[in-house]
């Protein structure tokens, strides 16, 4: 029975941590999509301003573009630290985990008494049923 209820407390506290994890990433994917997109805008505001002044004048002059350009060298900068942020997610959650770069064997159970083995086996040891 505390097998049973141990393995249930690491399914329950797995699911948790992979469910939050989940979470945090999406927002953290939600947010650099939202960046890239005002970068996307601020460039296309950028080219209208220049191809607006190149119209007029003939000439461009790069004061007029310098905030789009600041704002979009800022934004690209915290794009950098969210994919940073999700990086260290995925390694915390391996860490909490235990699942390292090492494959775990699969348990397998037997599918007439319900019987878990570690290792491969050809028939069930409890009820006798054949298993591969």
């Amino acid at each position: 029975m505390a097998d049973i209820k141990g393995s249930f407390s690491k399914g329950l506290t797995a699911i948790n941590v992979k469910t939050s994890s989940f979470l945090e990433a999406k927002k953290i994917q939600t947010y650099i999509a939202t960046l890239n997109a005002e970068i996307e805008a601020l460039q296309k505001e950028i080219g209208t301003i220049v191809y607006e002044q190149w119209n007029a004048t003939g000439d461009v002059s790069l004061q007029l573009i310098g905030e789009q350009l600041l704002t979009i060298s800022q934004k690209k900068q915290i794009i950098q630290e969210q994919t940073k942020a999700a990086e260290e997610l995925a390694r915390k959650e391996k860490e909490i985990l235990g699942t390292g770069d090492g494959v775990k064997p699969e348990r397998i159970f037997c599918p007439n008494c319900g019987q878990p083995y570690d290792t491969p086996v050809k028939f069930c040891k409890k009820c006798g049923t054949k298993l591969q």
